[in-house]
């Protein structure tokens, strides 16, 4: 089961970075709400603040771990007063830490999605799988009699259809050689 939260962050001039990563562990006085599971971050939507200048180019640099190494890409381009004040976004960040960077321009760019935790409820313990496998067993079972059932009627039908011609093959006429 996951629990999904809005999550966004505001990067411009005086706040240029943002580290998302759940898995930090608060101070002792703060009194924050600890996720426990696993965590991944869907980035949705990137919106430019109308207080950016025409012209102003501003460029939002992600930094997340890769496949084989932490890799570090541009994902936002957006100019102030070019009518393309956002954009949408499907960036999947399934391991945390995500490093946010505004790298060109003062912003703010505000930076919208979905944080999900895993917390692990709901998960089938292993009497649920056991009841689940009996269950799938004995569909199984009955499908497996069903088509039994099918191909002894079959051979039945089969077997009526014979000895109703009396088991024995149709006779041809005889054709007279003579006669030709």
């Amino acid at each position: 089961m996951t629990e999904d939260y809005f999550w966004g962050v505001t990067l411009d001039k005086t706040k240029g970075t943002e580290v998302w990563d759940p898995d930090v562990k608060p101070d002792a006085n703060d009194s924050t709400h600890v996720f426990r599971g696993e965590h991944t971050l869907l980035v949705k939507q990137a919106v430019l603040g109308p207080e950016v200048p025409d012209g102003e180019v501003n460029v939002i640099e992600v930094e997340a771990m890769g496949y084989k190494s932490d890799i570090k890409f541009p994902v936002v381009v957006l100019k102030g007063g070019s009518g393309h004040s956002q954009c949408v976004l499907d960036l999947l960040f399934p391991d945390p830490p995500v490093t946010f960077k505004l790298v060109k321009g003062n912003g703010p760019i505000h930076l919208l999605g979905n944080h999900s935790v895993g917390t692990g409820e709901g998960m089938a313990d292993e009497e649920d799988d056991d009841e689940i496998d009996e269950e799938f067993e004995e569909e199984e079972e009955e499908v497996i009699e069903e088509e039994k059932n099918s191909v002894e009627e079959k051979k039945r039908k089969i077997a009526a259809n014979s000895n109703s011609k009396g088991g024995k093959a149709a006779k041809r006429p005889k054709i007279d050689s003579e006669s030709n």
